[in-house]
């Protein structure tokens, strides 16, 4: 694959992540509770995982997933972004009985 499709398959990748943060509304992305402890999450349904620079967006990917609580994982949060100067963090995303 020539770097060309590879820059352009990345880049359709992030315009439709993008979209798809955005169809989530402030509100829904708030009933998303955001934990660190993985007792809290015990017993609920394991739905993916999500990440994102900025903790709202996080919120909107998760809630799109079907989720209501997500589990940050900062062994995983890694830098991106232009020239790598942005932090991102990584969370489990679940569906928990009774959470919201």
């Amino acid at each position: 694959m020539s770097a060309r499709r590879i820059v352009s398959a990345w880049l359709m990748a992030l315009v439709l992540v993008g979209c798809a943060s955005s169809s989530i509304s402030k509100a829904e992305a708030a009933k998303v509770r955001v934990v660190t402890e993985a007792d809290l999450v015990r017993g609920c349904q394991v739905l993916g995982t999500v990440a994102d620079n900025e903790l709202e967006d996080l919120q909107k990917k998760a809630a799109r997933l079907g989720g209501n609580v997500a589990l940050l994982t900062p062994q995983r949060a890694s830098k991106g972004g232009y020239f790598g100067l942005q932090d991102y963090m990584t969370a489990d995303v679940y569906r928990c009985a009774g959470a919201g």
